[in-house]
């Protein structure tokens, strides 16, 4: 019996999350922001150029979306005085997909190439059987080990991949992807559709920061590939 209301009250409240969630929706310009939001994180200030609606009105649509859970926001761990939005992860399990992207050939990026983008270019792979590069802004010496375990815990296949800078992308990808939000702010040097996603840098932070960097990027390529034109 106690099981039983266990099961029952997670069922209860995530169907109440999922009400406010449809709740929040159910404005045009609230369903503009989140639109905006599916694939890439953004600042308020490109949230309003996306929407035509004035910085007072996002902030207003802004915070009704974080009151139920839909997006939260944060600041760079570039540029501490910029603020990114991102859907959370109760949202992006309700959403639809969105607008399909060809996208095979990705490019992802983050500073020193050492852990995000090699873990997110790998994902990338195992997940779609299409090809996917990664490159840093400041390339560091070797791949970070604990991403090389993180990855063979998971059972990526690294093999001798190896930091490199944005001059050694000898072909234009589909699409770039910075996962890093230093290597978004200094711009990524590709005329091809870009993507950001401001993933946390584990870095520093010992195996549980990899393992969460890892369940994010899991879920930020798995909304990704299911916007790919032709996907399954």
């Amino acid at each position: 019996m106690i099981e039983a209301m266990g099961i029952e009250g997670t069922v209860a409240a995530d169907t109440a999350q999922r009400a406010a969630i449809h709740r929040a929706l159910g404005d045009v310009h609230r369903l503009e922001i989140v639109d905006a939001l599916r694939l890439s994180d953004q600042p308020p200030s490109r949230l309003a150029e996306l929407t035509g609606l004035g910085s007072n009105l996002v902030a207003f649509h802004l915070g009704v979306l974080e009151a139920a859970g839909v997006v939260e926001r944060g600041p760079s761990q570039g540029d501490a005085r910029r603020r990114y939005v991102r859907l959370c992860s109760a949202a992006l399990r309700v959403l639809a997909p969105a607008t399909r992207l060809a996208a095979d050939d990705v490019l992802f990026v983050c500073t020193a190439n050492s852990a995000r983008s090699q873990l997110a270019a790998a994902l990338w792979r195992t997940r779609t059987g299409c090809p996917a590069r990664s490159a840093g802004q400041e390339p560091a010496a070797e791949v970070h080990p604990l991403a090389r375990a993180t990855a063979a815990r998971h059972g990526l296949q690294f093999g001798d991949a190896r930091p490199q800078g944005y001059d050694e992308v000898t072909h234009a990808p589909d699409l770039v992807v910075s996962v890093c939000d230093r290597a978004h702010e200094a711009g990524p040097p590709f005329a091809v559709p870009m993507l950001h996603w401001s993933v946390s840098d584990p870095v520093g932070g010992g195996p549980a920061a990899f393992e969460a960097a890892y369940d994010e990027l899991t879920e930020r390529i798995e909304v990704l590939a299911a916007s790919r034109q032709g996907a399954a």
